[in-house]
């Protein structure tokens, strides 16, 4: 049966699934499987040189996170086909109450929150080995709040004009990112940021607004780093300028993962290799946040560089979807998600290599981690469902008329 939405679009039309995006769906799970094979390598017990056949080698590997990662990638995948099947104009009536709902969680978390990392970002339920992190579902809410905010501007104005509706994105931001930064987790404050940017930008917003945005920007960062920032933090900062300020303790993990890095020279050691760094427990969190070093250790420079590149290939096949959808709503959702993904890689190799100051940013579809799995497969899902349903070229049209 198939549903119609108050615009007479069909809500749910099993012709669309003949326009799934496979080269999406293929890059997604190559990424997914390079992940689970890097877990596979990093988090082993280490190598010795001992090993003479297959069932020494599994025997050394630690499968416990793996396991747990592909439950992750499972329900995030489920995730993707409920959000891919209905026409995407049903979320505009549906997001204001999740977006609420998501809010409330964050607030509930200075009471109910555990603290890992420095934040208390986490609902933890010991008895199901889970754990939840509302921070990371506020992004893709955020992304699909925005779109029906700015979008309507766009369909009013050709473009986002009016200071109201301005004000409206930025207060959508905003509140979340003032909870999260609370918990804190500054990391998570600034893909929220980008991701109002980067829909604010293709909303074609005027350049006077960016450039007072920048002002403020330059204004209230010396402010923040003095009355805001917590002692930690400014650490962090200070060690991302200065890395030899405190190589002991705020810049430990860095310059760690500089090390591993480094030792796995252009073509790498190899996975599964005999006593790697990654193995050795040299750099800190090597299967989540650091999971790119334990990479580049077995991959090398080039394969470092293969990974980037795909990301950015995803990115640009997500740019070509956003620039074909059908109405602004499907093109803002896209470049949403576009930000998202782009922000993540950007800071999590970035902190790895002291580009970046570090942050509690994980690697898209390759670090360990429930909630941004969920999250990620969901943008996927949300992407591809604007794929499915941009407007198909009217030599097409013709064409099945006449087959008809």
């Amino acid at each position: 049966r198939i549903l119609r939405s108050r615009h007479n679009l069909s809500l749910y039309d099993k012709k669309d699934l003949k326009s799934i995006d496979w080269f999406t769906i293929l890059l997604v799970f190559a990424l997914v499987g390079f992940g689970l094979i890097a877990l596979c390598s990093v988090l082993a017990t280490p190598f010795d040189g001992t090993e003479k056949g297959i069932s020494d080698v599994i025997a050394r590997l630690n499968l416990d996170f793996v396991k747990r990662q592909v439950v992750n990638f499972m329900v995030g995948f489920a995730a993707m086909i409920f959000v891919m099947l209905f026409d995407y104009s049903i979320f505009k009536p549906l997001i204001p109450y999740v977006y609420i709902g998501n809010v409330g969680l964050l607030a509930l978390l200075f009471v109910f929150g555990k603290v890992r990392g420095g934040a208390q970002g986490w609902f933890v339920f010991e008895s199901l080995e889970r754990n939840i992190q509302p921070g990371e579902l506020m992004k893709v809410v955020l992304v699909v709040q925005l779109a029906k905010v700015v979008s309507k501007a766009m369909d009013q104005d050709g473009r986002i004009l009016r200071i109201k509706d301005i004000g409206l994105a930025l207060g959508y931001t905003l509140l979340p990112f003032g909870l999260i930064v609370l918990q804190p987790d500054y990391g998570t404050a600034f893909v929220l940021l980008v991701i109002m940017a980067f829909m604010l930008f293709a909303a074609r917003i005027k350049w006077r607004y960016i450039l007072g945005a920048a002002v403020a920007a330059g204004t209230v960062l010396p402010l923040a780093y003095y009355f805001v920032f917590s002692n930690r933090q400014r650490e962090r900062i200070i060690s991302f300028l200065n890395p030899e300020y405190d190589p002991l303790g705020a810049g430990y993990q860095v310059s760690k993962s500089k090390v591993v890095i480094g030792s796995g020279g252009l073509l790498g050691k190899g996975f599964f290799s005999r006593s790697t760094l990654a193995q050795l427990k040299y750099v800190p969190e090597r299967h989540t946040d650091f999971i790119y070093s334990g990479i580049v250790e077995g991959v090398g420079f080039v394969g470092g560089a293969i990974l980037i590149v795909m990301f950015f290939v995803l990115a640009f096949r997500w740019l070509y979807i956003a620039i074909k959808a059908r109405d602004n709503f499907g093109m803002l959702l896209a470049v949403g998600v576009i930000a998202m993904l782009i922000s993540h890689v950007f800071e999590n190799i970035g902190m790895t290599i002291g580009l970046m100051p570090m942050t509690g940013i994980p690697l898209p579809f390759v670090s360990y981690g429930g909630s941004n799995m969920l999250t990620n497969m969901i943008g996927v899902g949300i992407v591809l469902n604007v794929y499915m349903r941009h407007p198909v070229k009217k030599k097409r049209r013709s064409e099945k008329v006449r087959n008809r």
